[in-house]
């Protein structure tokens, strides 16, 4: 009996998982939509908007780090 107490168990942790697997396994993909309207309202998503304001900087550090 005890058996299906792990076995519950290891469920309830592997559904999460598998889900966020899917929703964010690929590393280079871009992060599904959140459905905010943002995009709607001022023409930029912010997930993305964030993400290349951060590829901007490094982009900035390493030509800096080559000029020095």
């Amino acid at each position: 009996m005890a058996w299906y107490g792990w076995l519950f168990l290891i469920a309830v942790l592997a559904v999460p998982g598998v889900i966020c697997g899917i929703l964010y396994g690929g590393k280079n993909a871009g992060t599904p939509c959140i459905g905010c309207g943002e995009c709607i309202r001022t023409g930029e998503c912010v997930l993305i908007k964030n993400r290349q304001k951060a590829k901007k900087a490094a982009e900035k550090r390493k030509k800096e780090g080559e000029a020095s």
